[in-house]
């Protein structure tokens, strides 16, 4: 292990040692964790055992990230977020907890005293599957459930990573401030911390958006198949994504140029998967006409309208027409609501604050675009297609229940922060690497194969990867697009 690599570790040991000494000698702290536990008490006797066993668990997730196969960089700064992570999750939440009865402690419960089977998961049904998952947890660490928090708020943080991972492979630098910015946003590092569906359908979107991004840049098989699994992961969890993640995938097709049968391949693949999760959307749902799509609509719609933060769509939905009307609005809350006085507890007004910047962003990127940057680039119009979508759907739910709208957002939000920021940016500031620029252009030699010239004026793009042998670094040829597309 390199002295870097263990200079981070016993800071970060240094740190969980603190934390968890500070825990123990603070009668006042521990008091204050039993009775932020009392409304999952039925579930778990003891919260202190329960919550100190977390921060074990927390340091072996934390210890695991030294063997990632990422940069050295990358590794200081996810333990960085990871001790972020673990104060939110096992410190800030706890007012969360003490004040809010949540799905979570079911998960739990129900997790910690029935047996885990494989034949309980079901495709699309998300409460069983987290149950199920909450079980198979109980093998790693047993009876806690902070630990199982703690679990989730790990899978935030891959995705979060894989996020920024695609935003790198788009900008074609890699900057780790963008990782910063992108996991330290509040609703981002809030939501993917917690126990439910939200982590895992976070970390199905991050792999759906990496392999989008990777397969438009590079073309490989690889990005092909994690995109699948991140639909498939999504749709795991809700059944609606596989359809919302499918459909932007015809604007390659209409506005990319390509080999002609390249783009049929493609186009059966992704009709035959949308096809396919429709009608297993359909089936779940018992729609077969028009009108049991608009009566399903509102009575999933009307089901939200619950609690301090919920509200009724004046008149209801009763045709098609009306669909069409509330889409508008319906978006425009899923996207910028609640905004600043809608909801007057802690973290309405912090979702406010969240909303005014990102219509802010929204104004200022529609000033500052013009559709001819929009259309040279086939990754923002996807971006812009898929967000429009998601919002179009869940604006029926959104607007019912204003407080649930700001944690369903979570899965689009990086896709929708990144899109904004970019398109808001200053040009004559902050302008994107060129694939030419300061590139290198070696060609790594295959069994004496020389490139021809009429390939390497099309080759704009290079990368430098270690050889594991006592002989040198090569260059990569990575062939993207044509200069003059």
């Amino acid at each position: 292990m390199k002295s870097g690599t263990l200079k981070i570790l016993l800071q970060f040991l240094i740190v969980i040692a603190c934390a968890m000494a500070l825990a123990r000698l603070q009668p006042s702290f521990l008091e204050w964790v039993r009775v932020s536990g009392v409304n999952f008490s039925f579930a778990q006797k003891d919260i202190i055992g329960d919550y100190l066993s977390a921060f074990i668990w927390a340091f072996v997730l934390g210890f695991s990230i030294l063997f990632w196969p990422v940069s050295f960089q990358h590794k200081r700064a996810l333990l960085v977020l990871w001790l972020i992570k673990i104060f939110v999750t096992l410190g800030f939440m706890l007012f969360y907890e003490g004040h809010y009865g949540l799905d979570a402690y079911l998960y739990f419960y129900h997790g910690s005293t029935e047996s885990f089977a494989w034949e309980y998961f079901e495709f699309g049904a998300g409460t069983p599957n987290i149950t199920n998952l909450a079980r198979l947890h109980q093998y790693l660490i047993p009876n806690s459930y902070h630990a199982l928090k703690v679990s989730s708020a790990m899978i935030g943080m891959v995705a979060v990573y894989i996020f920024y991972r695609a935003i790198c492979l788009f900008w074609r630098h890699d900057d780790v401030r963008i990782f910063y910015v992108l996991a330290l946003y509040p609703s981002i590092l809030f939501w993917s911390s917690i126990l439910g569906k939200d982590p895992i359908m976070f970390v199905g979107v991050a792999l759906y958006a990496y392999a989008v991004v990777g397969w438009q840049q590079f073309c490989k098989m690889r990005y092909l198949l994690w995109g699948a699994l991140g639909v498939w992961l999504a749709s795991f969890i809700r059944l609606w994504y596989a359809p919302i993640l499918l459909a932007p995938l015809a604007v390659f097709m209409i506005i990319q140029s390509g080999r002609f049968y390249l783009k049929v391949i493609f186009l059966v693949i992704v009709s035959i998967a949308f096809l396919f999760s429709w009608s297993l959307f359909a089936e779940r749902f018992s729609i077969e006409s028009s009108q049991d799509l608009v009566s399903q609509t509102d009575t999933i719609s009307s089901g939200w309208g619950r609690g301090g933060s919920g509200q009724q769509i004046s008149g209801g939905i009763t045709s098609i027409g009306s669909m069409l009307a509330f889409m508008p609005i319906g978006s425009f809350t899923a996207l910028f609501r609640p905004l600043p006085g809608e909801i007057l507890n802690p973290f309405g007004m912090l979702a406010g604050l969240e909303n005014l910047v990102l219509l802010f962003l929204f104004i200022l990127a529609i000033k500052r675009t013009q559709w001819t940057e929009i259309k040279e680039e086939p990754l923002l119009l996807w971006a812009i297609v898929t967000v429009m979508i998601w919002a179009t759907i869940y604006g029926f739910v959104s607007y019912q229940n204003l407080g649930s709208a700001a944690r369903f957002k979570l899965q689009i939000l990086p896709i929708l922060l990144a899109l904004l920021v970019y398109l808001a940016r200053d040009r004559n500031k902050l302008s994107r690497p060129q694939e030419t620029d300061k590139l290198p252009m070696f060609f790594l030699p295959s069994k004496g194969a020389k490139p021809k010239h009429s390939t390497i004026s099309r080759i704009i793009h290079a990368s430098r990867f270690k050889v594991k042998s006592k002989k040198k670094y090569y260059w990569k040829w990575k062939r993207l697009n044509e200069l003059n597309r």
